[in-house]
């Protein structure tokens, strides 16, 4: 649903949530909504879900650090405010907007309801303002010319201010915050900082303050006004008390920190190692230091092999225990200390072996997280921005979430460096979704955020691994992930392995699992050699007809074809993938295929500046295309004597020598075979040909 009031909640939490210096502060009534146990149901967006989370966080480290009476003391005085001395408070803001008298009073109200809401947060609260100011809030951002803001928007600018703020104190002791919160200017110092290191993002709801210049200090003006209608007492107990809560609760890379006694200044609490990791490390140092020179290969030996095994163990998390059911959902919370504590073993052990054994292979591993069986078909996953910082800087890969036999994979590192929120939610596939088709799976909906921010196309793969239902009597070569595209079904394939299907994805929707039946009417010349492959790789989605029930199996391949085909067929596609080719348009059908192509660098430009999307390729070329393709997806290897692959054809000397190691490689493999005793490396390739050859990599095994 859209929300086209993103202002007034994003304006409370950039100014008078920062007043308790806190993003999203709480009041009983706020809490017991947000972890769905007040009775009353409201619809969970994904950030909503992560709010959940972090909410539950921050109210267990109050109360552990006994300041959560000090904050709520913060919160009635606020709530306790005249209808007067609420409006005085915003507006500064108000006024920018230029209201005749009847949208003044409406907006002071939402501004009043928005800082309750900041101290009280519930979709209930939201719903209301949409209820109740979505006429006048509407016109303004039209105006303004912001026509997308959501529910989504606002949570996470909540989470954005907060975790700037945190970023901004760290390092401080409690004395130091005691003065700060009393002088003025330090307070509008700090806030000026945030503001302008949330500057550097692209926020919808900083468009609409620009268009009706709100600036920094209007906002100002508004904490300012905000702090002195409380008890500066109140203010900076509850300031204290809340910056307490999130020092025990920051990580940093040896541990998360306590606040020391007496308020000097955060202690360093250093993540613990598991005890059986803590137990290989020591062992292997006692007999090392022990041993004798020839004795020490054998044991550094056994490490390897010991490390490898613990790495498996400790990469293994039973969460199980960890789900907790919100309004229907299933959510994921996990236990933060434990998954660090298992990271830093995984990092530690890698960093031993690198350093006794440095010509061994130690590969990254990925952390499985088993949720186990649920029956809930929404799911909403979390990393939390520790766990995410700690395995993208050590030896972890990514994070794999099983749910029963279901299973995605989350890269970390790269764009994936920040807390991660993943909602999947599952729907029966009707025949209104897949029409005449016969599915096997359910309808996969999936939505995901980095940092808070939703992402939509990722430059890093997530893997989906979705488990087949009855597949009695269907072609399971011919089955096919399709994702569901303004109600049409568009085919990407994905491998059969087991009783799943898997796919690589560089962006999110909803997904279903069909078999998918593809003929056509003139491919009876090549019946014998090539009709299966044409059927299989066009219900994969990787070729298409030149019109209805129409193949061409004897046309030449283009480029632009063949790019698509590969990238297609091998899950290659990338959407954060671009090309600065003349020849290639944005809008052209061929454009992301080409630009992923590219940047793998399966396929170069015919120069710098063109591509030639049309220009026919050979089979030399087609090989070449083909080795390099299946060493990025398979991390297949080179053939290693070039010339011993290639000598059983008479013409081999007519390939090009910066074709020859893609040839050999295509060649052994036999997934370009040659004809009577030639390869015609200059041959022009067919679409046949190409649907073969496609076939035979996506069944390429190294």
């Amino acid at each position: 649903m859209t929300l086209r009031k993103k202002l007034a909640v994003s304006t409370i939490a950039a100014s008078v949530a920062l007043t308790a210096l806190a993003g999203i502060p709480l009041s009983s009534k706020g809490l017991a909504e947000k972890l769905g146990v007040s009775g009353v149901a409201y619809a969970a967006s994904l950030d909503d879900s992560k709010l959940i989370a972090e909410i539950k966080k921050l109210h267990d480290a109050l109360v552990a650090t006994e300041g959560e009476g000090k904050v709520k003391a913060l919160q009635d005085s606020l709530n306790g405010l005249d209808i007067h001395e609420q409006g005085d408070i915003v507006d500064p803001i108000v006024n920018k907007f230029n209201p005749t008298n009847d949208e003044e009073t409406q907006l002071e109200k939402l501004f009043i309801d928005a800082v309750k809401l900041s101290y009280s947060p519930s979709v209930e609260g939201l719903e209301a303002l949409r209820t109740n100011y979505g006429t006048v809030l509407q016109q303004f951002a039209t105006e303004a010319g912001v026509n997308d803001l959501t529910v989504d928007d606002i949570a996470t600018y909540f989470l954005e201010v907060q975790e700037e703020l945190v970023n901004q104190l760290q390092g401080k002791k409690l004395s130091e915050l005691l003065d700060l919160m009393t002088d003025k200017d330090s307070l509008k110092k700090l806030m000026k900082d945030v503001i302008a290191a949330l500057s550097a993002t692209d926020y919808n709801v900083q468009k609409v303050f620009v268009h009706y210049k709100v600036n920094t200090d209007d906002v100002l003006e508004v904490l300012t006004r905000s702090r002195e209608k409380v008890d500066v007492e109140v203010f900076s107990a509850a300031a204290v008390a809340l910056f307490e809560a999130y020092q025990s609760l920051q990580p940093n890379p040896e541990g998360p920190s306590t606040s020391a006694p007496g308020g000097t200044g955060p202690v360093v609490v250093p993540v613990k190692l598991p005890e059986s990791t803590d137990k290989l490390l020591n062992d292997l140092k006692a007999a090392l230091d022990k041993a004798t020179e020839a004795e020490k290969a054998a044991l550094i030996t056994k490490f390897v092999t010991d490390a490898t095994a613990e790495i498996a163990k400790l990469a293994t998390v039973n969460a199980s225990g960890n789900v907790t059911t919100v309004n229907g959902q299933a959510v994921l919370q996990l236990d933060e200390n434990s998954v660090l504590s298992a990271i830093a073993g995984i990092n530690a052990i890698a960093a031993k072996v690198k350093e006794v054994a440095p010509t061994s292979t130690f590969a990254k591993t990925v952390v499985k997280i088993d949720l186990g069986t649920l029956a809930q078909k929404d799911v909403v996953l979390n990393l939390s921005d520790a766990v995410v910082k700690a395995a993208a800087a050590g030896n972890v890969s990514g994070v794999a979430f099983t749910i029963g036999k279901f299973e995605v994979t989350v890269p970390v590192g790269g764009s994936f460096s920040s807390a991660i929120g993943l909602t999947i939610k599952k729907t029966d596939a009707t025949a209104e979704v897949v029409g005449a088709l016969k599915s096997v799976s359910e309808v996969y909906d999936f939505s995901l955020t980095v940092g808070g921010i939703a992402k939509t196309t990722f430059d890093q793969p997530i893997v989906i691994s979705i488990p087949l239902g009855d597949t009695t009597g269907l072609d399971q070569e011919l089955l096919s992930v399709a994702k569901i595209v303004d109600g049409k079904l568009v085919f990407h394939g994905g491998r059969v392995k087991g009783s799943s299907i898997v796919e690589s994805r560089d962006s999110f929707s909803s997904y279903v699992v069909v078999e998918n039946k593809v003929s056509f009417s003139d491919i009876a010349s090549v019946e014998k050699w090539a009709s299966r492959e044409i059927q299989v790789v066009a219900a994969k989605g990787a070729i298409e007809g030149k019109s209805a029930g129409v193949f061409a199996p004897k046309d030449k391949v283009t480029r632009a074809e063949f790019a698509k085909m590969l990238i297609r067929a091998l899950d290659l596609e990338s959407g954060s993938a671009t090309e600065s080719f003349d020849d290639v348009k944005a809008g052209d059908w061929h454009a992301p295929y080409v630009a992923a192509a590219v940047q793998l660098k399966i396929i170069n430009g015919r120069s710098a500046t063109k591509f030639v999307p049309n220009a026919t390729i050979t089979r030399a070329e087609m090989a070449t295309m083909i080795a390099r393709a299946l060493k990025v997806s398979q991390g297949a290897a080179d053939v290693t004597d070039t010339n011993a692959a290639l000598k059983d054809f008479a013409d081999a000397g007519k390939i090009s020598a910066t074709l020859k190691d893609g040839v050999a490689f295509a060649a052994t493999h036999k997934i370009v075979i040659g004809d009577a005793g030639k390869f015609l490396p200059n041959n022009n390739a067919t679409r046949a040909e190409a649907a073969v050859i496609i076939y035979r990599a996506i069944n390429f095994n190294k």
